[in-house]
């Protein structure tokens, strides 16, 4: 009997080029790789950083690339201020010359040719909303709801309806829900994508589904778990 082969992404290493604040709880940190340059990315593929807790464990924190810049292998990472824990410390400390190994990048969201598009997902979707609403074709009109904690959490200038959750806990499919519900759905085959607490996205699926949207229309990637240890650090605050 033959041991299978564990076949693992290679581990490159990247630069930190600069970070800059886009809002009081997020940060956008460039950094640049030689393995990135001229690789053409899908949107919202992610990395994996390789990080260290306080007592020097090595943990993993997966980020989606914001933004990326091929020829010089540079990629934007918008890492979340929240909690204590080794990505929002790294995120909030990373400056020009730190160095940070890396696997990826990886993702299998694919872009689909539709009448409409809808989107959806709290702030841990923001990096992956923002890149589809770039990708999609002119043509393609597209709806975008994202779910923050307040105005504080707003990105200027991303052409999304936000919805603020306010005082009540992050990680339920209420308040997204609610929003969706006022969204009167074009006529023809759209298409969605819903993104965020694991268990909310497949709720706010469930209610496309019942509102008559096809369930292979529809793209579901949680991105935190609600009670868990996660291995994506832009989880809202807990």
């Amino acid at each position: 009997m033959t041991t299978p082969i564990v076949r693992r992404s290679p581990t490159h290493r990247a630069t930190v080029l600069g970070a800059v604040d886009l809002t009081p709880r997020m940060r956008r940190v460039t950094v640049a790789s030689d393995a990135m340059r001229d690789v053409q990315l899908r949107p919202a593929q992610d990395v994996e950083l390789h990080l260290r807790t306080d007592e020097g464990r090595r943990v993993k924190r997966r980020y989606t690339i914001a933004q990326a810049r091929p020829q010089a292998g540079e990629l934007d990472l918008d890492v979340l201020l929240h909690g204590d824990g080794p990505g929002a410390r790294w995120g909030a400390v990373a400056g020009p010359g730190d160095e940070v190994e890396f696997q990826g990048p990886r993702g299998k969201l694919e872009l689909r040719s539709a009448p409409w598009h809808l989107l959806a997902g709290d702030e841990s979707a923001l990096p992956a909303i923002a890149a589809i609403l770039a990708a999609l074709p002119p043509g393609e009109p597209a709806q975008a709801f994202v779910e923050v904690t307040d105005t504080d959490d707003e990105l200027p200038g991303l052409p999304v309806t936000w919805v603020h959750r306010g005082d009540a806990a992050p990680g339920g499919p209420d308040v997204l829900d609610a929003a969706l519900a006022t969204f009167p759905l074009p006529p023809g085959a759209g298409h969605a994508y819903l993104m965020g607490e694991t268990r909310a996205v497949v709720a706010l699926r469930g209610a496309l589904e019942r509102r008559g949207v096809a369930h292979e229309s529809v793209f579901v990637k949680g991105y935190w778990n609600l009670g868990r240890p996660d291995r994506l650090a832009n989880r809202p605050p807990t």
